[in-house]
């Protein structure tokens, strides 16, 4: 299964972008932002391809479990610079500490993304079964103002068409 992550938009804190799942719009995105420098849990991780797999978080994995979900949890591998990045739940740059965050936004938001443990369940979904896991990250950053290349109500009309009314 490949993933894509487009990064198009940097609000404040926050890079927002959009996950793709073979090639359908799956949900939005954020990350800390990309720097030349890395701040430790505070630096969004380089453009690339990397393996993923779907395994327990020794942080996230109890939480989830009291939750009613799954101890798995997906984890990007081979990310030179970087350990433990998880693809998870939350909603500002301050719960990233250099993960993924997976919601749906809206520009009138800001760094925000909201619907996060929807649109979290929707993806772990998917990817719980599948044989193989990768996930490609890209930079399509669009100049200021900063908007998505699609208008925000076409992502959500795809966000509820992909887990169900918000």
């Amino acid at each position: 299964m490949e993933l894509v992550l487009i990064r198009q938009v940097v609000v404040g804190e926050a890079t927002i972008g959009t996950l793709q799942v073979d090639g359908k719009f799956q949900c939005h995105t954020l990350e800390d932002l990309e720097r030349a420098e890395k701040i430790a849990g505070s630096t969004a991780i380089p453009p690339g391809s990397y393996r993923m797999t779907i395994e327990e978080s020794p942080r996230l994995s109890a939480r989830y479990e009291r939750a009613g979900r799954s101890r798995k949890i997906p984890r990007l591998h081979d990310v030179k610079g970087f350990t433990g990045i998880l693809i998870h739940i939350g909603n500002k740059p301050e719960d990233t500490d250099g993960c993924i965050l997976v919601g749906s936004w809206k520009p009138s938001q800001g760094a925000f993304i909201a619907n996060s443990g929807r649109a979290y369940d929707a993806l772990h979904a998917k990817l719980s079964d599948a044989a193989s896991l990768r996930i490609t990250v890209r930079n399509e950053m669009a100049p200021p103002p900063a908007k998505l290349r699609q208008p925000s109500w076409m992502l959500m009309d795809s966000f509820i068409t992909t887990i169900g009314p918000v």
